[in-house]
């Protein structure tokens, strides 16, 4: 499980769970626009005027052979894989 750090964006997180999971460098990554709307999954779980947009609530896709969930915790399950 990889847990967003303060000031990073969901996409962010993402790849670089991604990475890590895959032991892939971050650059040999596909685009994740690719594969998800970048800029709505960032919106869906934005901070917004100190309190999350949406409190529950999860995003489900495959990115790089890796089935990614986004939790509402400021949370990614990353599997390998799928």
């Amino acid at each position: 499980m990889y847990e967003i750090d303060a000031g990073e964006t969901v996409t962010e997180g993402v790849v670089t769970a991604v990475a890590a999971t895959t032991n892939t460098e971050i650059h040999r990554l596909p685009p994740l626009y690719e594969t998800v709307n970048a800029d709505a999954l960032n919106e869906l779980f934005a901070d917004s005027h100190g309190g999350k947009i949406r409190t529950t609530g999860r995003v489900k896709f495959t990115y790089h052979g890796c089935e990614v969930v986004v939790l509402s915790n400021d949370r990614i399950i990353i599997e390998a894989d799928v």
